[in-house]
């Protein structure tokens, strides 16, 4: 947080960055990136870790979908209109990360990642030796800005190359498919897999199987209920006329202008920006990249 502070501070952050592609204003930033650490402190500091170590797979399940799914777009979200560095500064590692954060190369890291953890011996392991936990906590924050990095595509410049809102859907649909394949298992599977839950004292009465089971169903409902309100945003966002607000973004930063200095128009916006601005907007080129939707 004092990070993110410091960057608006310094000038990294701006209010005339823009953020058209998800909001009407910048002013709305510092809320969701508040909103996701105020996330990850919950499921690391609150009764929910207690429940999640000691007790219930069910709350652990919790616990890990609000670390992946939850904190890091509302971070990301938090610092969309974020200017590209200077080409020369850090190129290796910027080249790196540009690669890991496609979308599909993320897509992979992120399941896999997730996956395996979800191995009973791993997974036992994480529950008895503290390091093994705190690695499987940091490694589940680390793919999830990886996987959702694409999607918020929060780097904006006058090089950006964006992915596009349909790449995005199918990303988000087919990411969906091994949670929910895995949520299925644990839902009907008439066994607890993890001895340390066997063992463990019961809380509320609810039993290994059951608890499993709860696990199961918060991992494929929430998980994809997620899934779902991240590709009706896009959606909707789509119908808005990307091609034209793109167009708009380029014209703004060759300008230098805000969001606030585009001149305003009668006709229906989507996320702050006309439809139907000018036709020199609309004749404007895509904007293409250097990282993270950028490259």
């Amino acid at each position: 947080m004092a990070l993110y502070v410091l960057g608006w501070r310094r000038g990294v952050l701006r209010d005339s960055d823009d953020v058209s592609a998800w909001f009407r204003s910048s002013s709305t930033r510092p809320v969701l990136f508040g909103a996701g650490i105020a996330t990850a402190f919950i499921a690391l500091q609150s009764p929910i870790d207690t429940a999640g170590d000691e007790y219930l797979f069910s709350m652990h399940m919790l616990q890990h979908l609000l670390l992946m799914m939850v904190a890091p777009p509302l971070v990301l979200l938090g610092i969309v209109g974020l200017r590209p560095l200077p080409a020369e500064r850090f190129a290796p590692l910027r080249r790196a990360w540009w690669l890991l954060t496609r979308p599909w190369p993320a897509l992979v890291v992120f399941n896999i990642v997730m996956l395996v953890w979800h191995i009973p011996a791993l997974y036992d392991t994480t529950l008895t030796v503290e390091p093994v936990h705190v690695v499987e906590h940091l490694s589940f924050i680390a793919v999830g800005v990886v996987f959702w990095w694409p999607v918020v595509d929060p780097v904006r410049g006058a090089t950006t190359r964006l992915v596009s809102p349909l790449e995005k859907i199918a990303v988000l649909v087919i990411s969906g498919v091994p949670p929910t394949v895995l949520g299925l298992i644990f839902a009907l599977a008439p066994v607890a897999f993890y001895d340390f839950y066997v063992h463990a004292p019961r809380l509320w009465g609810i039993g290994p199987v059951s608890d499993q089971q709860y696990g199961g169903v918060l991992m494929l409902g929430l998980g994809n209920i997620i899934y779902f309100v991240a590709i009706t945003i896009i959606f909707v966002r789509l119908l808005g006329n990307a091609a034209q607000d793109e167009a708009q973004a380029a014209q703004r930063l060759r300008s230098g202008a805000g969001p606030a200095d585009v001149a305003p128009s009668s006709s229906p916006t989507m996320y702050g920006v006309p439809r139907g601005h000018t036709a020199a907007a609309a004749s404007e080129p895509a904007v293409a990249s250097v990282e993270g939707g950028s490259r």
